[in-house]
């Protein structure tokens, strides 16, 4: 599959807001109003894959200080899974970071997604800490860091 990854436009909310409602549980998944103001904020960062003549997945990435980056998501469509686009994804977004001269980015994961652990894992993140109650109060999170070299 060809596989292109480019910035967020305007015009891909909507898409990207029904992609985060398939990829996460209705109570998690960020709302119409949270998920724009994520992708629009001045200091984020978002990448979309596109391929098969629509958009499989996203990855947002915000500037919390000038030397670290949070990523906020990564949300990829159930049937384009297992296709290495959330590593693209991811990759887009470190690069982007490392060319702002970024030197860390954090992230949290739940602790039941393992598939999304094993990603991370494989893009040298490091776990830092267990997040207690960090989806809804219900499920806790992993907090995972990557130090870029």
């Amino acid at each position: 599959m060809a596989l292109r990854i480019r910035n967020f436009k305007k015009s891909d909310l909507e898409t990207l807001c029904q992609i985060d409602r398939i990829c996460f549980p209705a109570d998690i998944a960020f709302s119409r109003a949270e998920l724009a103001y994520h992708l629009n904020h001045p200091k984020s960062i978002t990448r979309v894959a596109e391929g098969l003549g629509r958009i499989l997945g996203f990855a947002v990435a915000r500037m919390e200080t000038s030397s670290c980056a949070h990523v906020i998501t990564l949300d990829v469509i159930p049937d384009a899974r297992k296709c290495r686009i959330g590593t693209s994804l991811m990759k887009a977004l470190h690069r982007e970071l490392k060319r702002k001269r970024v030197e860390a980015a954090i992230l949290e994961v739940s602790t039941q997604n393992l598939p999304a652990q094993r990603l991370y894992e494989k893009l040298q993140y490091q776990y830092l800490e267990i997040v207690s109650g960090y989806y809804q109060g219900r499920e806790d999170a992993y907090r995972m860091g990557l130090l870029f070299s």
